[in-house]
């Protein structure tokens, strides 16, 4: 599993990279450039040479290293093992996002894109927030209990039963909610579509962290505190 997911994401990273490399000598010193894009799509925040490209890539290559290390230093280590659909989906899916969002935010500041990018950034961030959602919840159900991914609460992590039908459910809730993404951030106004958008976003991980506690009370063999540990 790790290696498969570093041979995904190690060329995306060293892409990053390259992309950063070409910006930053295509860039004079001093420059602003956009960082950050608004609802309406244009620019409201600016930022150095090392902001707009550097601080991404490095923050990936980061995370590549911890994504790697987790089954050794997650104590259930070896469910992690088993939750490999949904460990690789996370991993390589989200590096292939942020690839994409960086490539726009390069190309941004080399005046590549039209209209300083206003016209694609929102609907990449958010359509490709929406078809991770949908891919993640597609294989969220296989994920097996541990300390890393998926929906940590108290119940979940003390009822193998609230884990499996907590994941099962927020799963559905996900595609669903990225299908509404999708759909929201190419056809409503904008105000109306980032209020469609984060409804899809929060609903299902609000709806498993309140399923999850229902889920375990009707587990007969959940883990639980007698009367007298609590006194």
């Amino acid at each position: 599993m790790i290696r498969k997911g570093m041979i995904f994401t190690i060329p995306l990273v060293l892409a990053m990279f390259a992309m950063s490399a070409y910006g930053w000598f295509n860039v004079e010193p001093g420059t602003q450039l956009p960082v950050h894009w608004g609802v309406d799509g244009q620019p409201d925040r600016y930022g150095s040479r090392f902001e707009a490209f550097l601080i991404m890539p490095l923050f990936m290559a980061g995370v590549l290293v911890l994504m790697a290390i987790l089954p050794f230093i997650d104590p259930r280590g070896r469910n992690l093992q088993r939750s490999r659909p949904a460990y690789l989906t996370v991993w390589v899916g989200t590096y292939v996002f942020i690839t994409a969002v960086h490539a726009v935010v390069v190309m941004a500041s080399l005046e590549l894109l039209p209209n300083g990018g206003a016209d694609i950034m929102p609907q990449l961030v958010v359509a490709g927030s929406g078809l991770l959602m949908m891919l993640i919840g597609n294989v969220l159900g296989k994920a097996r209990p541990n300390w890393f991914l998926g929906i940590r609460t108290p119940w979940t992590l003390s009822s193998d039963r609230a884990w499996d039908r907590t994941h099962r459910l927020t799963g559905r809730l996900m595609v669903l909610g990225g299908a509404v993404m999708v759909v929201a951030i190419f056809m409503l106004p904008p105000q109306l579509g980032f209020i469609v958008v984060a409804a899809g976003a929060l609903i299902p991980a609000v709806t498993g962290v309140i399923y999850s506690y229902f889920a375990w009370r009707d587990d007969p063999e959940r883990e639980t505190a007698s009367p007298e540990e609590v006194e």
